[in-house]
């Protein structure tokens, strides 16, 4: 009979003795077999050894807190654009190409897609009259008698013709094809393929112009090439510089796929319990607390030991105070921006100086101008700002170093055009303007703006200036939103420009009021002279947003009719054609480089906007976290979140 009884290896030793003891008592004293004493130590050395007569010794499970300020509400990829949504997201997806230092790096594709590799190709076509095409103007529009484009071969803006015939016609088409790892699978287990890409593609069909509306625009065609490849096309004479961003987030079409689009965003399976490929995976979410994640035993990157956490928690607390006494308490391990709005940065400072938190900085998420109405919509509003001698001299006298320390922001550098001065395309030879209120007054005074009573704290008066009747004061209406920070700014610019002789009257308004569209918004229907404004960045530098085409104003003169975003009216020929050479370039390109240094040189001379600052977030988290990566380009500060680590476990340690 086989006897199953667990016990421990002690008593199991002092079982054994306890019997030879007793065996001893009960016979004659005899000499042993000589085998004998071999077999007390063998079989004690036997059991001692078994697995089960071991005491086991369990590895305590390792656990992260991310806390957000709010709750998402819906983890759908096209359906919540929230950074809680996205903060969650990045935990069971992963990024299919992460951003770093401004360039694009593989996730779950095998390999960035380049020319040199052959996975890049510019391609001729032929194009018929009505067909859909990016002209060369940057629009889309269809071929007809008048359009203006680039044929193939076409790389300079100087080589741009016009269609007036009625035959086909050969244009270039950029067709970049995408590879994805080998053996990626969803966390079901279910293998991940390229279908899944084309399924969210086809998925983001159905809801345009909701998601993606300018990269499903330029999209011609998005097709599996083979299980693990598809192929994006851009409509002929479409170049798309960031082109490594055009693969579409697989979506799982095995377990989504007789899902109704238009309930993806609310139903359960795909809003609140969606199955991704990355580190974790949503073990429960309890609204209004928590949402709970365990790690995805399958997921691509284990083997590197990823992710390190065994769970991982998303609490919703509330912004400050709430959020950084549930991080001092140690309920929270990192706390998002949003946890920290309202925070005192002092306070913060404070606690990080005394080791009880750590802070790092997200920069250049966006930047703050003053934007000067260089061509009011209105010609018989007196042209204070039409000259770029007095936009020159009004930037002189703002002291930005004084107005980011007053926001806490003092380490940052100054900009002069609107690129960061830590993007790879920033022209560090352009133009600087550089706080003198002495140079400042003479260029006013050089450009008609006279001292009359010697006394700068009064307003100029104009003498011959060009479009100014004589004896008009320097008077300028700023535009501003009324929140603590922008009343910040404009108080500070007001006063800085009283030191110049330049009278600044500010009017606060709401969001609504200041960004309404069309005619009658003040700043795009540019009725205004002075306004803050910001604009986010992007992973290209946005000269577009000054180009003529995109000046607002009534159609036909206006091209983009009151859907510009040039509000400053800012109109220069030499600005325009290294735009669109920056903007026909592909990565690596000599002339797009040398067009985007060109455009930023002839930004910061003309001016038709004045960079202040950068917009930036902070995230605090527990002093001895570890391998978080603050990249102004990743969008997202959690981009790297399988390999978060704390405590002894830190490589450093």
């Amino acid at each position: 009979m086989k006897l199953n009884i667990r016990i421990s290896s002690g008593l199991v030793l002092a079982g054994l003795l306890l019997l030879f003891a007793v065996s001893a008592c009960n016979y004659p004293t005899q000499t042993p077999p000589t085998s004998t004493p071999d077999i007390l130590p063998t079989l004690v050395a036997t059991l001692l050894a078994t697995p089960e007569a071991t005491p086991t010794q369990v590895k305590p499970e390792r656990l992260l807190t991310v806390c957000l300020g709010e709750e998402p509400a819906s983890l759908f990829p096209y359906g919540d654009a929230s950074q809680a949504a996205r903060a969650v997201r990045e935990a069971i997806y992963d990024s299919p190409v992460d951003w770093v230092n401004y360039a694009p790096q593989p996730g779950i594709l095998k390999k960035i897609p380049s020319l040199a590799d052959g996975d890049v190709r510019l391609e001729p076509v032929a194009v018929s009259p009505g067909d859909l095409i990016l002209d060369a103007m940057g629009q889309i529009t269809t071929l007809q008698a008048g359009s203006s484009y680039h044929p193939t071969g076409c790389r300079d803006t100087g080589c741009a013709v016009t269609y007036s015939g009625s035959e086909p016609i050969q244009m270039d088409q950029l067709a970049v094809r995408f590879t994805l790892e080998d053996g990626l699978v969803w966390s079901d287990n279910n293998p991940l393929v390229a279908q899944d890409s084309v399924f969210s593609y086809e998925i983001a069909q159905r809801l345009f112009p909701r998601v993606q509306a300018e990269l499903m625009k330029a999209t011609a065609s998005y097709q599996a090439v083979d299980e693990r490849s598809v192929e994006w096309r851009g409509l002929p004479g479409y170049i798309d510089p960031a082109y490594a961003d055009n693969f579409f987030l697989p979506l799982p079409q095995h377990a989504w796929g007789d899902l109704p689009v238009d309930d993806m965003a609310t139903a359960e399976i795909s809003s609140r319990m969606p199955i991704g490929w990355g580190p974790y995976i949503i073990e429960e979410w309890k609204a209004g607390d928590h949402i709970t994640l365990r790690k995805n035993e399958n997921y691509f990157r284990s083997a590197e030991g990823l992710p390190v956490f065994d769970r991982l928690v998303f609490r919703f607390v509330g912004a400050s105070p709430e959020g950084t006494a549930a991080l001092l308490a140690g309920e929270c391990d990192i706390l998002t921006e949003t946890a920290l709005r309202g925070a005192s940065q002092e306070e913060l400072s404070e606690l990080q100086d005394a080791g009880r938190i750590k802070i790092a900085e997200e920069p250049d998420t966006g930047w703050e101008q003053l934007i000067f109405n260089t061509q009011p919509i209105d010609a018989t509003q007196p042209a204070f700002l039409q000259t770029r001698e007095v936009r020159q001299s009004i930037a002189q006298c703002i002291d930005r170093q004084a107005l980011r320390a007053s926001l806490g922001l003092a380490q940052q550098e100054d900009m002069d055009s609107y690129v960061q001065t830590n993007h790879p395309l920033f022209n560090p030879e352009s133009r600087q303007s550089i706080y003198n209120t002495q140079a400042a007054g003479q260029g006013l005074q050089a450009a008609g703006w006279q001292d009359a009573d010697n006394d700068p704290a009064t307003p100029r008066v104009a003498t011959g200036v060009a479009g100014v009747p004589d004896g008009t004061l320097l008077t300028l209406e700023l535009l501003s939103l009324q929140d603590d920070a922008h009343q910040l700014v404009a108080e500070a610019v007001k006063d800085n420009l009283a030191q110049c002789g330049v009278l600044v009257n500010i009017r606060y308004l709401t969001p609504e009021e200041l960004f309404a569209p069309g005619l009658g918004g003040p700043i795009f229907g540019r009725n205004f002279q002075l306004a803050l404004l910001g604009w986010d960045f992007s992973l290209e530098p946005a000269c577009y947003l000054y180009t003529t085409e995109e000046i607002p104003g009534s159609p036909p003169g206006a091209y983009k009719g009151w859907g510009g975003a040039n509000a400053a009216g800012f109109s220069n020929t030499e600005f325009d054609q290294a735009c669109e050479q920056a903007k026909m370039s592909l990565p690596d390109d000599p002339r797009g480089i040398e067009a985007h240094k060109q455009a930023q040189a002839i930004f910061a001379e003309e001016l038709p906007a004045f960079p202040l600052y950068t917009h930036s977030s902070l995230i605090a988290m527990r002093p001895d976290l570890c391998e978080l990566v603050i990249d102004g380009s990743s969008q997202n500060a959690l981009w790297n979140l399988e390999e978060f680590n704390y405590g002894e476990d830190c490589p450093s340690r």
